[in-house]
This record gives C-alpha cells, sequence and structure tokens, in this order.
C-alpha cells in the first residue's frame, strides 16, 4: 500500500470515530551497507520497511501508536494510549503558516546502487587504506552504505507534506604498528550525492591519522593556546548546542537562560541552526511536526541572540515554533532538538606568528562535561606545534575548565569547514589553556 494510501485510509477510521485533531505520520526506508574485510566481503546488510504512527489528541491528552497497517486497530491502539496520558493545556496540534521550502537532497544514482555497488565500494575504501603507508597493521569495519528516505505526514489543520532524501557513508577505522606502539585512525565521509563520496581519500586520512599518531609522547604541564580542529570543535559544539533549547531555558537548564541580548561568546562566533543547508543530515523543507523548517541565528558576532523551539515548548513559552521537532523514525513521537547546528567559518588561520600552540585532534570523556554550567576534565590526543610545524603528537593530555567561558576566548575561526551528523564547523583557536599529563 502506499503512503499517500496509507494515510487515506486512517483518516477514513478517524472521521467515523469522530476524532478531530490528530497527526499521521508515515516513513519508508531502504538501507544498504557493506562491510569489507581482507579484500572482499564481510558483511551485507539490507533493510527495507514501511510504518506509520498516529498521534491523536483526546481532551488535552496525546495517545500515540505506531504499526504496518493503517487499520482501526491503530487507532484504538493511539486512543488507549490517550486515556493513559496526563492531560497537559499546552498540548495541540500544530497549524503552520506558509510553504515549506524544496530541498533537492535526492540522488538518483544512489537509489540505483544496489549490493554490488555498495561492496565494491567497501573494498576499495579498505584497500586505499591498506596501500597509503606499510604500517597500517590491521583494518576494521571499512563500510559503505547507502540509504533511501521517504516521509509524509498529514494532520487535522490541513498540514500534508512530504519529502524524500538519499544519502551515502563511508567510514573505516585503522591501526597502525611501529616497533611496539599501536596508533588507531578514523576517517568517514557523509553526503546526499553519490559523487561526493572519495573512498581513496577517507581510506588514505585515516592511515595518515593512525600513523601521525605513531611516537606520541606525554607532556609536562604547560599553559599555550589551544588550536581544536574541526571535529573537536564538534564534540565542544555538541555540548553547548543543548543551552539553546526551549526546553532547557524553561525548565532554568540552560545556561544561556535570561541572557539575549547578551554578549555570551566570542565576537568571532557566529553560530546558527539552519536544517535548510542541503550538507544537513536531517536538511528537509519541514520539521518532524511538518512545520516549516528556517534558518535560525542562535549567536550572531557573539551576541545571544535566540533559542530553538517545538510547537510545545513554543507554546510554553509564548513564542512559536522555530521547526526544530525531530523524530527518529514513526516508532517515535517528535521531541525537540536542534537539527544543524552551524558554527561561521572564518579566514584560514595563521598560526606561524603564535610561537607553541597544542592542536586537539581527539577528544575522550566529553560525555562527562556538565551541560548546564559546561565544567569539564577531559583527555585529549594532538600535536605540540611550533611556529605552524609539528614537532611531535601528544598522548593523553588533560585538559579542563569550562566550555562556555572557554568560547569567550575564541581568538579566531578557521576555514575548515566540515559537517559532523547534526554539526557542521570550522576549527577553532582558544588564546590559553592549561595543559597537564593524564
Amino acid at each position: 500500500m502506499q503512503p499517500l494510501e496509507m494515510i487515506a485510509r486512517i483518516q477514513e477510521v478517524l472521521a467515523r470515530k469522530a476524532l478531530r485533531e490528530y497527526e499521521i505520520f508515515v516513513a519508508s526506508t531502504d538501507k544498504l551497507r557493506a562491510e569489507a574485510k581482507d579484500g572482499s566481503v564481510h558483511s551485507l546488510d539490507r533493510a527495507s520497511e514501511t510504518g506509520l504512527s498516529l498521534r491523536v489528541l483526546v481532551d488535552g491528552a496525546f495517545g500515540f501508536a505506531y504499526g504496518s497497517r493503517p487499520d482501526e486497530d491503530l487507532v484504538e491502539a493511539a486512543l488507549l494510549s490517550a486515556r493513559h496520558q496526563f492531560k497537559d493545556e499546552f498540548n495541540h496540534i500544530p497549524q503552520a503558516s506558509g510553504a515549506s521550502a524544496e530541498l533537492d537532497v535526492y540522488d538518483k544514482r544512489i537509489a540505483r546502487a544496489g549490493a554490488d555497488a555498495c561492496i565494491e565500494r567497501a573494498i576499495e575504501l579498505e584497500a586505499a587504506a591498506r596501500a597509503a603507508d606499510h604500517r597500517i597493521q590491521q583494518v576494521r569495519k571499512a563500510s559503505f552504505s547507502r540509504s533511501i528516505a521517504q516521509v509524509h505526514l498529514a494532520n487535522s489543520k490541513g498540514r500534508a507534506v512530504s519529502a524524500r532524501a538519499s544519502t551515502c557513508s563511508a567510514s573505516i577505522m585503522v591501526m597502525a604498528k611501529q616497533d611496539d606502539d599501536m596508533q588507531a585512525g578514523y576517517e568517514f565521509g557523509f553526503s546526499h550525492a553519490w559523487p561526493d563520496i572519495d573512498v581513496g581519500w577517507i581510506g588514505a586520512e585515516a592511515a595518515r591519522r593512525a600513523t601521525s599518531m605513531l611516537g606520541a609522547r606525554h607532556i609536562k604541564t604547560m599553559r599555550v593556546p589551544v588550536w581544536f580542529d574541526n571535529a573537536a570543535t564538534s564534540d565542544m559544539l555538541g555540548i553547548i548546542g543543548e543551552s539553546f533549547l526551549g526546553e532547557n531555558v524553561v525548565k532554568g537548564k540552560s545556561y544561556l537562560k535570561d541572557k539575549l541580548g547578551t554578549a555570551c561568546f566570542s565576537p568571532a562566533i557566529t553560530l546558527e541552526d539552519n536544517p535548510l543547508d542541503p550538507q544537513a543530515a536531517d536538511a528537509c523543507g519541514f520539521d518532524g511536526e511538518g512545520m516549516p523548517s528556517r534558518e535560525t541565528i542562535l549567536v550572531k558576532d557573539g551576541v545571544l541572540q535566540g533559542y530553538v523551539y517545538d510547537s510545545y515548548w513554543a507554546k510554553v513559552a509564548g513564542t512559536s515554533s522555530t521547526g526544530n521537532a525531530v523524530r527518529g523514525g514513526y516508532r517515535s513521537t517528535p521531541s525537540l532538538g536542534l537539527r544543524h547546528l552551524c558554527l561561521k567559518p572564518g579566514p584560514d588561520m595563521g598560526l606561524a606568528d603564535l610561537g607553541q600552540v597544542f592542536k586537539v585532534t581527539d577528544v575522550m570523556g566529553l560525555h562527562m562535561a556538565d551541560h548546564i554550567s559546561g565544567e569539564f576534565s577531559v583527555g585529549v590526543n594532538g600535536f605540540l606545534m611550533q611556529d605552524g610545524q609539528v614537532l611531535y603528537p601528544v598522548r593523553e593530555a588533560a585538559l579542563a575548565g569550562n566550555i562556555f567561558e572557554m568560547f569567550t576566548r575564541v581568538l579566531a575561526v578557521g576555514g575548515d569547514v566540515r559537517a559532523f551528523g547534526s554539526v557542521k564547523c570550522p576549527s577553532i583557536l582558544i588564546d590559553a589553556m592549561d595543559l597537564s599529563s593524564k
């Protein structure tokens, strides 16, 4: 049964039961993933499914149910759920004003790619890593995948939207060995377009990352400017991002509460949430509730400009949705989240005039940071540099501080922007931080 037919069937049942406040969500996915090992296919997985979910609003309580069949049983399950949920005056079916933007994130080449194409590219990925350096001793999880997704949403407020997207990705972990030293290197690629994934570069870059850390040393305590590469910066922004969620602001769990219009960051920092960026993993013209996606400026030149909301938390806060409802599929209800947090890039950094700098390439234990206060204590790997040149790799250094305070001391933002899941950012340079041996 086609998605639009499934929606029509459920609407017929809802009409017979006089249910006038509802949301129907249908999602179809087709995924292929191949993994290579020792020059041949190691595993091949394929998953394809179509399912739908239903939310009904009954006397202020939301009921939810999901399944594969658009029948009366699904509606009854949603009604039963509603009877056992708390009533909330802020629960509502949102009504969108204006059309959704049209984004072209569907590549027919990805849709046509079958198992053989994915296997071939996974094998090429492994071969590229092994050929890059003779010190590559092991290759772990050299994988290539492609996915096609379609979503349709209709609600009782007359909202009816649909979208489709294609994605392909590759990732690899390698181990390099020299004498008794062994180091790991990881790299990945993600795109909505088939030609954008260069498995040769990904494999070679993973090998370079591993071999560059061979001979890594511990360091003595020092205070130096710290250069976080774009991957490390994305980890930091993932922690900061939670402070922009309207739910956390309302609950008093955000460091940025009551700071609109305040210079909370370095003037070098401009942040936005932009699911309309074609590079966004969640690139779509509407959010998980069908509300139009939009670009939301969060920080401009260091000054806090706003927060993000879905329809529920917008109503609680007395404002409007920013199109930030996210959902993991038809089995989950929409919830508030950042969709594509973007740090505006700056010019390429000139490190030659800074003398000694520590470049952070890997952050360990950041999940233990306090998301409200910003306090953190982590282990880091990277490189000690002098006048822009690497002196030697460093392992297991310790770095502690406050993420929010650290972002007030950003000297420069680089031009090496890259997307990492729901975060897109370049590297950043902090004026000085205390590093110590872990």
